[in-house]
């Protein structure tokens, strides 16, 4: 028969760098997100100032070519001027001559229907300059005010970034009306240097995240290196090794937990220490006067042979001493349990030997025994697993009398570990109690010293294995112990039952 107990396992995992995470965030985050916001405001502040020193040159430029020019002739310009036009050939001979000296692409000259009088750009008289139209707020200011105006920035038929800069042509030097209006275009030029602004702050932003990180690396490491080793600590005093001392290596909070964690160990050992005393001490002044009893018990039995009535009460005299016994020898084990002598060993042997010697517990118990064992050999003390084991079987064996089904024991493979799983169909365990079943001194029974399942406990997790109890009325009580298998163990179908 095979039983399908629920899994044990734990899963142990080694402490997780969530503290030298949280550093490196808390140090580049904030890094990054000052710094973006430096180079965005610097990249924008130095867009918004070559922009304005482009606007405030194209306007200077724009200036400079219009007193060059004297509006009342060119106003008479019409289509078809541009071959034999003195004033058209003298008007684009001085743009062409501007626009060389101060090396904008394009100068044009328009009236306030934004057609074209002069352009150096080729674009004949009378032809609409489309790009003046749009920009016709900053052009208005122009002809009314007599102001000069920039443009916002706008795309060229190149796909270039171009702004433009406009005066008010006057119709002469003495007659200080607006006739006219001179744009100047120029390509801007600054978004190249803007390119080379965003891959220097790209560069110096990358680099100050990486110095930034590897100053958090080497901090993180120095504050969570102790951290993980007190927690190591912490974790060999869990599970039971009082021996090694705490060392303390700082004088800060660190030093400090480390000083009141070597403290609590301390005291533990101190505690544990006395403990066992108390308990070897115990067994050992009550084991002498059992010895005596059952001396002159036996001396007793045999003086009163034949009578049965008399007889009856030496018996009840020999259980209760056969229990004592029992309780001594539960506290000498768990105060003075041995080193564990690691040896490889065959589980299901050691389980057949078990149940060899509590053959005669379960005829007694009127209960039949099923195996259901597969071939897995873990590292272990086989002495204490035998006791571990022993243990679980008499638990179940006590529980399961008078229940018609069998007391059931299986070995199976679960990943790396064997899970052996000790069943039994008496009474189940209540829940809040086997919440308790693991601890010392706590026990479900009328007589029971309460440290035979904390022996078992304890021997599961110096093994660096686990134990776990299931219990309901349809499926049983189990007790499962998982157990690392050995290394370079092979798993063997093989199955044996009785």
């Amino acid at each position: 028969m095979s039983v399908d107990v629920p899994s044990a396992k734990t899963t142990q995992r080694s402490p997780r760098k969530t503290l030298l995470l949280k550093l490196l965030v808390a140090l580049v985050l904030p890094t990054v997100g000052v710094f973006s916001l430096f180079a965005v405001f610097a990249y924008e502040l130095q867009r918004q100032d070559l922009e304005a020193e482009l606007g405030r040159r194209l306007e200077s430029v724009a200036s400079a070519a219009a007193t060059q020019l004297r509006g009342k002739y060119l106003e008479e310009l019409t289509a078809g001027d541009e071959a034999d036009n003195l004033y058209y050939e003298g008007g684009m001979r001085r743009l062409e001559q501007m626009r060389s000296a101060t090396g904008v692409e394009r100068l044009y000259v328009f009236d306030r229907k934004f057609q074209t009088r002069l352009d150096t750009g080729g674009a004949p008289i009378g032809a609409t300059q489309f790009q003046a139209e749009i920009d016709r707020g900053e052009v208005a200011s122009v002809f009314k005010d007599a102001n000069s105006a920039t443009s916002l920035l706008f795309e060229g038929a190149n796909g270039r970034a171009y702004k433009a800069g406009y005066a008010p042509v006057f119709m002469s030097a003495d007659d200080p009306r607006v006739a006219l209006a001179i744009g100047a275009d120029a390509p801007a030029e600054f978004f190249e240097r803007l390119g080379e602004l965003r891959k220097t702050l790209i560069l110096y932003g990358a680099l100050l995240v990486f110095v930034v990180a590897c100053v958090a690396i080497v901090v993180g490491v120095r504050i969570t290196r102790p951290v993980r080793l007190l927690a190591e600590e912490a974790e060999r005093i869990g599970s039971g090794d009082l021996e090694h001392r705490i060392p303390v290596t700082s004088r800060d909070e660190i030093g400090f937990l480390a000083a009141t964690m070597e403290t609590m160990r301390s005291d533990l050992q101190t505690r544990d220490e006395r403990m066992q005393l108390m308990l070897a001490g115990i067994a050992h002044e009550v084991r002498n006067p059992l010895a005596g009893m059952e001396l002159f018990s036996g001396i007793l039995r045999e003086d009163l042979e034949g009578d049965d009535e008399k007889l009856s009460h030496i018996k009840r005299i020999d259980k209760e001493i056969s229990y004592l016994k029992v309780v001594v020898e539960d506290f000498l084990e768990y105060a003075r349990r041995p080193e564990l002598q690691m040896q490889d060993v065959d589980m299901a042997a050691l389980v057949r030997e078990v149940a060899e010697l509590e053959a005669g517990l379960l005829s007694s118990a009127g209960l039949e025994l099923e195996l259901s064992l597969e071939s897995v050999h873990c590292r272990g003390d086989s002495s204490q697993l035998r006791r571990a084991i022993l243990n679980l079987l008499q638990n179940a064996i006590q529980a399961g009398e008078g229940s018609e089904k069998p007391v059931c024991i299986t070995i199976t493979r679960r990943g790396e570990d064997a899970a052996i799983a000790i069943s039994n169909h008496g009474a189940p365990i209540p829940e809040d109690a086997r919440e308790h079943l693991f601890e010392p001194f706590f026990t479900t029974k009328q007589k029971g010293t309460g440290l035979g399942l904390a022996f078992v406990s304890e021997i599961a997790r110096d093994h660096g294995g686990t134990i776990e109890c299931t219990s309901d009325s349809e499926a049983g009580t189990c007790f499962t112990m998982t157990l690392p298998i050995a290394p370079k163990a092979n798993l063997h179908p093989a199955k044996s039952s009785s």
